[in-house]
């Protein structure tokens, strides 16, 4: 119903010639794919702290993300299929960088040398 409603208003406005601006009539789509999901433990402990990151989104720090601070204190992550994810040691993208591919569970990062090294991240969406 709200889809008709927004097509409605923007045909009324283009036949009246009004401008439509694209604030007003914007519906965001979210990509339920598209996430990281960052776990404090190893092999995807549900018990302990972990989080869905939903992307597209660039988190320069990890610091007080969603209550917590999860600067170095990230040891396994599971990544949605639609997403593409790079993990840096330090804040603001830079030092050691790793890439996840989508669809990609890493049990365990301290084999890939960056278990507790995660500062940032960048997610995109889309192969």
């Amino acid at each position: 119903m709200r889809r008709q409603h927004i097509f409605a208003v923007a045909a009324v406005l283009a036949l009246t010639g009004l401008p439509a601006y694209a604030a007003d009539l914007e519906v965001q789509v979210v990509d339920k794919n598209c996430f990281i999901e960052i776990f404090e433990d190893d092999n995807f402990d549900v018990d302990d702290p972990h989080v869905v990151l939903q992307g597209p989104k660039e988190y320069a720090t990890l610091k007080n993300l969603a209550g917590k601070d999860w600067s170095n204190d990230i040891e396994s992550v599971i990544v949605g299929s639609n997403a593409t994810v790079r993990a840096y040691e330090d804040k603001d993208f830079k030092g050691t960088e790793i890439a996840f591919a989508p669809g990609q569970r890493v049990p365990n990062l301290g084999k890939l040398d960056m278990a507790n090294d995660i500062e940032s991240l960048k997610i995109t969406c889309g192969k």
